[in-house]
C-alpha cells in the first residue's frame, strides 16, 4: 500500500462506522440468518479490522482524493494569520482554566485538613468560638474541594468529547466533505460489503464440508491389497507353477530313393570303374 493511502486515527475511526454499516445492513443481516451458526457478526467484524488496510486499498482512489482536499484546505487555513490580540488572548484563557481547575481543589483540600485539624484539637483541649469557627471554615473548604473537583471533571469531559466530535466527524471544507462521502461509499460497495459476503460463503462452504458423511472406499476385486472375492486365497506358494519348456524333436533327414528299404534292394549301384 502507497505511505499515503495508510487511513489515519480520524479515518480509521469512520472505517468502523462503515464496517458497523455494512454488518447492520439488510443483505448482510440476510445471509447471516441463512447461516447454520458457522459465522456470527462479531467474527465477522474481527476480520474486518484485521484486513483493515487490504480493504482500504479498494478505495484507494477515493481516499488520495480526500487527503489532497483536506491538505489544500489546511493550507488555505494556513494563510489567514489571526491578530496577535486575539492570540494572547486565547492563550492566556486557555492556559487559565486548567491551571485553576488543578490549583482550587488541591487549595481547598489543604485549607479543610489544616482547619478541621486544629478545630478539633482546640475543642479536644478547651472548647470555645475559636474552636468552632476553625471547623466551620473547614467544613466549607472541603465543600469547595468537592465542588471544584466535579466541575473540573465535567469542564474536562465536555472538552474532550467536543474535540473528538469535531476530529472525528467534521470536514471543515465542504469539497472534503463530499470527498469524505464518496470514499467511504466506495469503501462500503467496493471493499467491506464483498468481503463479508466471502467470508459468509467460505463459513458456509466449510461447514458444509465438515456436515458431509464420508463415503466407504470400495475394495478392488482380484487386487493387490484388496479383500475382494475375485482374488485367490494365498497358499504356500504363489500359485503359479513355471511353464514346462522341452527341446524339440529334431532327427536327421533321409536322403534315399524311393526303392529305399524295399525287399531286394541292395542299395544304389555304383557305375564300374574302367
Amino acid at each position: 500500500m502507497h505511505h499515503n493511502d495508510r487511513l489515519t486515527t480520524q479515518d480509521a475511526l469512520a472505517f468502523e462506522r462503515t464496517l458497523d454499516q455494512a454488518l447492520n445492513s439488510p443483505d448482510l443481516r440476510a445471509a447471516l440468518s441463512h447461516t447454520t451458526g458457522s459465522v456470527n457478526a462479531e467474527q465477522l467484524r474481527s476480520a474486518a479490522l484485521r484486513s483493515r488496510d487490504t480493504l482500504a486499498a479498494a478505495a484507494a482512489a477515493e481516499y488520495r482524493e480526500l487527503v489532497r482536499l483536506r491538505t489544500a484546505s489546511a493550507g488555505a487555513r494556513a494563510r489567514i494569520v489571526p491578530s496577535p490580540s486575539g492570540a494572547g488572548t486565547t492563550s492566556r484563557s486557555g492556559g487559565l482554566l486548567p491551571a485553576l481547575g488543578v490549583l482550587i481543589p488541591g487549595l481547598a483540600t489543604t485549607a479543610a485538613a489544616v482547619f478541621l485539624l486544629f478545630g478539633f484539637g482546640l475543642r479536644a483541649v478547651a472548647p470555645s468560638s475559636l474552636a468552632d469557627n476553625l471547623i466551620t471554615a473547614g467544613w466549607t473548604a472541603a465543600g469547595v474541594a468537592v465542588v471544584a473537583t466535579l466541575v473540573g471533571l465535567i469542564w474536562l469531559l465536555v472538552t474532550a468529547a467536543r474535540n473528538r466530535a469535531g476530529d472525528a466527524f467534521a470536514e471543515s471544507d465542504p469539497a472534503a466533505a463530499r470527498a469524505h462521502e464518496v470514499w467511504q461509499l466506495a469503501l462500503l460497495e467496493r471493499g467491506i460489503t464483498p468481503f463479508l459476503l466471502g467470508r459468509i460463503d467460505a463459513a458456509e462452504s466449510g461447514a458444509r464440508a465438515a456436515e458431509r458423511p464420508a463415503l466407504p472406499r470400495p475394495a478392488a476385486a482380484g487386487v493387490a491389497g484388496g479383500a475382494g472375492e475375485g482374488r485367490p486365497a494365498p497358499a504356500d506358494g504363489p500359485g503359479f507353477s513355471s511353464p514346462d519348456f522341452a527341446s524339440p524333436d529334431f532327427a536327421s533327414p533321409d536322403f534315399a530313393g524311393p526303392d529305399y528299404g524295399r525287399p531286394g534292394f541292395t542299395g544304389p549301384s555304383t557305375p564300374d570303374s574302367p
